[in-house]
């Protein structure tokens, strides 16, 4: 019985010590500059069988826009299409770090 208790313990905090980078701590920039970037998705659109009977993915890439703005030091923060059309050079833009 008390080994169960410290595996659960365990995994428990393993979990939660996991979302630590998920963590969002507002930070105020001063907009340098602001960028669109394009990346390729994978998505999974379900499955079907071939020929011999086999069952495979059905799969399809995908473009999606992502919106970034950079700081007077060069760093570059990933924000919302809102935040990027509502960030102009040299004004505070409030971001996730």
């Amino acid at each position: 019985m008390h080994w169960r208790f410290v595996t659960a313990l365990v995994a428990t905090v393993s979990a939660l010590s996991g979302c630590a980078e998920f963590t969002c701590t507002p930070t105020t920039i001063e907009v340098a500059s602001k960028d669109t970037r394009t990346r390729m998705v994978d998505q999974f659109r379900g499955v079907t069988n071939d020929e011999t009977g086999r069952v495979t993915a059905i799969r399809e890439e995908k473009l999606v826009p992502e919106y970034w703005v950079s700081d007077r030091q060069g760093h570059d923060y990933r924000v919302t299409e809102e935040q990027w059309r509502t960030a102009q050079p040299g004004q505070p833009l409030s971001v996730c770090r």
